[in-house]
């Protein structure tokens, strides 16, 4: 038997944390379980905001890689990571990366976060600024194939 009291907290408190952010639903179990309501509570709530269409992991990856790509750009492989750490289904990362590569061409990315770093390489020899642009790049995640041609292009300029 499920406590109305208990079922009420867990509902205001579910909805206090995705005002805040979109979240998946692994996200709003583990918040829930952290606030140490039972399991039948957590799996009502859930079921209520999934029909409520407030938790809906589809839509939650593909607005999260939406987000990355807009504010703070990263590779495939991080993006996958993060939705994976998250809770997401395989399924859903791949639509969503799917989705985004429509939208943002890799190679644009690259050259757009290589072209801002610049600036903070100059002074450095050719070789120094090769590797940590080289390096900055594949710690965001991007495919090393794009990475290299955007720096061979960068590099044949100066």
């Amino acid at each position: 038997m499920i406590d109305d009291t208990e079922l009420k907290k867990a509902r205001f408190y579910a909805l206090k944390v995705t005002n805040l952010r979109p979240r998946s639903v692994e996200e709003i179990s583990n918040k829930l379980k952290e606030k140490g309501f039972p399991e039948d509570i957590i799996a009502q709530v859930i079921s209520e905001f999934a029909k409520q269409g407030l938790l809906n992991d589809t839509k939650f990856s593909k607005l999260w890689v939406d987000s990355r790509m807009a504010f703070n750009p990263k590779g495939e492989k991080i993006l996958r990571r993060e939705l994976k750490k998250k809770g997401i289904s395989d399924n859903d990362i791949e639509d969503a990366l799917l989705e985004s590569k429509k939208e943002y061409n890799e190679y644009e990315v690259v050259k757009k976060l290589a072209d801002a770093r610049m600036p903070s390489l100059k002074g450095l020899d050719k070789t120094t600024a090769k590797r940590r642009l080289l390096g900055y790049l594949q710690r965001r995640g991007f495919n090393f194939d794009t990475i290299m041609e955007v720096m061979r292009e960068l590099f044949n300029k100066i």
